[in-house]
């Protein structure tokens, strides 16, 4: 597996490196979003580790321009900005929405898989637990069908 490494901090680049290399990764480590860009351009790679605080060019705005060029390489993300601490339902509803990405699941459809059938439930609480997803995660995160459920866009862009 040809792995692009995308990390500014020579410790943790060097201890990531060795990490996948010994898992029998083929890694190239480059340090700044300009380089990982012209690496991406010029040759195909199965995975990108991305750092978000980058010098020269973002994580983030690397990421666009990875997606605007339609290039799906899977991009795993590693970044020590602002944890995000989500309740355990608002966690096994973002489960859910990620294992079935590209479906539309209905309100009852999420309510089955996240209360048991006689637990007491608001008639709203889906809605008031996308919305706090919405809040911590971005608000475009979710995508509301409008009479069917909430969707995760497979390619992550939510339309309408």
């Amino acid at each position: 597996m040809r792995v692009l490494l995308v990390e500014d901090d020579e410790l943790l680049g060097e201890g990531l490196q060795a990490g996948l290399r010994r898992a029998g990764c083929a890694v190239e480590w480059v340090q700044d979003g300009v380089a990982a860009d012209a690496a991406l351009g010029a040759e195909p790679f199965s995975v990108v580790v991305l750092d978000l605080g980058l010098p020269r060019l973002g994580g983030l705005d690397l990421l666009a321009r990875l997606r605007a060029r339609n290039d799906r390489t899977p991009v795993l993300v590693l970044t020590a900005r602002q944890p995000v601490e989500l309740a355990p339902r608002e966690f096994a509803l973002l489960h859910e929405l990620l294992l079935n990405v590209g479906r539309v699941l209905t309100r009852q459809q999420l309510e089955s898989r996240l209360y048991e059938w006689d637990q007491g439930l608001e008639s709203n609480a889906i809605e008031v637990h996308v919305h706090h997803l919405r809040r911590k995660l971005g608000a475009n995160l979710i995508s509301t069908v409008r009479g069917v459920g909430y969707m995760i866009p497979r390619d992550g862009v939510v339309r309408g």
